[in-house]
């Protein structure tokens, strides 16, 4: 499906943060939010030239591509916001779980307990680093393999990846610490050489705004349809290539090349 989207989108590099007024809150970079329920917000952002496309033909491809997927696999994607603005989309989706993030956008995205990601046959032979206070110091990940307790995020793509919960241990390679709850991933990152203050700016949301799974997203969606405080865990600032997640073979090779692991509590 990227490649039919990319025909409507250029990609650009994420700069800046944007932030509406009263409670909604959305990143000018792509960011996939993971709470530690298993839900999962995404939101995507790239360049939109409206001389040459029109925002409703976006607008329908969107909903289309939405219904398809929900009609085919009785899923629950919902869509949350799609603006653009200042020739840039940014579009917010909605899952019920990691599962159906992967089967949508064709990115492989797994959240659980570290023994559901053993049990899944994932096996935790990258370098990792334990975080502490902003900073990260290399580790060897017996440190939290042989504890109960502790959940993951793994991710096989190119965004900013952010939890719910504070990052206890993260993978080193293709990872930069935006804040305690925030990695980005890019290439040529390494979490022990580029810190939480790298980083330009962060800017912090209430532990009130945590998407968790007793909670209904729905009940705190505004009127005009825009995302609240209760989707979007919080803002970041990453300056990597940004692109839609939708599937599509030219993009494959990168997405595999990539993998993040995100450990918490």
């Amino acid at each position: 499906m990227k490649k039919i989207i990319s025909l409507l989108i250029s990609a650009v590099a994420a700069v800046g943060l944007l932030t509406g007024c009263g409670t909604d809150y959305y990143t000018s970079d792509s960011t996939v939010f993971v709470s530690r329920h298993g839900k999962v917000v995404s939101t995507d952002v790239e360049g939109f030239d409206t001389s040459a496309y029109k925002e409703d033909e976006l607008q329908k491809y969107v909903d289309e591509t939405i219904k398809n997927y929900n009609d085919k696999n009785d899923g629950s994607v919902k869509l949350k916001k799609l603006t653009v603005e200042d020739k840039k989309a940014s579009l917010t989706i909605k899952y019920d779980s990691a599962d159906e993030y992967t089967q949508f956008n064709g990115v492989e995205l797994f959240t659980g307990t570290v023994a559901e990601a053993l049990a899944a046959g994932y096996d935790f032979k990258v370098d990792f680093a334990s975080i502490d206070d902003g900073k990260a110091k290399a580790c060897d990940a017996s440190e939290f393999l042989d504890n109960d307790g502790y959940k993951v995020v793994i991710y096989k793509g190119k965004s900013n990846l952010h939890v719910d919960k504070k990052i206890l241990f993260a993978s080193v390679k293709d990872a930069k610490l935006v804040d305690d709850k925030t990695v980005s991933v890019g290439t040529g990152y390494n979490l022990l050489t580029s810190g939480q203050n790298s980083t330009e700016s962060v800017t912090e949301v209430s532990d009130a705004t945590e998407v968790t799974g007793t909670e209904s997203v729905d009940s705190t969606e505004s009127t005009d349809g825009s995302v609240s405080d209760d989707d979007i865990l919080s803002s970041v600032q990453d300056d990597s290539e940004v692109t839609f997640d939708f599937d599509s073979e030219e993009d494959d090779s990168e997405a595999v090349s990539y993998i993040t692991y995100i450990i918490y509590k």
